[in-house]
């Protein structure tokens, strides 16, 4: 959720602009960008399941946008992109790891009495 708010950032910022006053704008006017509907067509994800824009209001009044990196921005030719490198972690390590763990947990329980 926060990408999306950068990428809407770096997309409207301009030169000549104020990135204080573009940044201000997104966080205090996320329904102008779409923000929320857009993050809904790319994903499974329903509004009602993202925080309020409230929450997001209160980090970015903290942690400013123009602070922040995009993710694509942590890529690099030759180690990849993090934000993959966790989702194929999530999707394939981590169950192989459960499954690892209760055939033990299994043989453990057979072996013991």
């Amino acid at each position: 959720m926060v990408d999306c708010y950068l990428t809407t950032y770096y997309n409207h910022k301009s030169f000549f602009a104020n990135r204080k006053t573009v940044s201000d704008d997104i966080i205090e006017n996320p329904q102008n960008y779409h923000i929320y509907e857009g993050l809904s067509t790319l994903t499974n994800i329903s509004r009602y399941d993202l925080p309020d824009p409230d929450v997001y209001r209160d980090f970015f009044r903290l942690n400013p946008v123009y602070e922040f990196k995009r993710l694509s921005d942590t890529c690099t030719y030759f180690r990849g992109c993090p934000i993959n490198k966790l989702d194929m972690a999530i999707a394939y390590d981590l169950p192989d790891l459960i499954g690892q763990y209760k055939r033990q947990e299994e043989q453990l329980v057979v072996e013991a009495p």
